[in-house]
């Protein structure tokens, strides 16, 4: 049982950690400054201003959707997803 609880949890620190570079990714695009340095709360708080809001849908476990949008347009888009071996990939 641990064993599993270990590997979900692996998965989950995986999944942040490729959303946490998309999320800097996307501030780089956008125009924002000094995200480089920052963790994920404060990116996804830096990209939730100015009109700017990000959308995470993790709702689906082995799936996770990030969206961008500016007012209410959606600016991006990405899907990743989790194979059986817990590798993260771009869908």
């Amino acid at each position: 049982m641990t064993e599993k609880k270990d590997q979900l949890v692996a998965v989950e620190d995986k999944l942040k950690h490729v959303t946490t570079v998309l999320l800097k990714k996307w501030a780089g695009f956008s125009g924002f400054y000094g995200y480089k340095a920052m963790e994920f709360k404060e990116v996804l708080a830096l990209l939730n201003t100015n009109g700017w809001k990000v959308n995470i849908d993790d709702s689906v476990s082995p799936y996770r959707v990030v969206e961008l949008y500016q007012g209410d347009n959606r600016v991006r888009k990405e899907k990743f997803a989790v194979d059986e071996a817990g590798r993260v990939h771009k869908v």
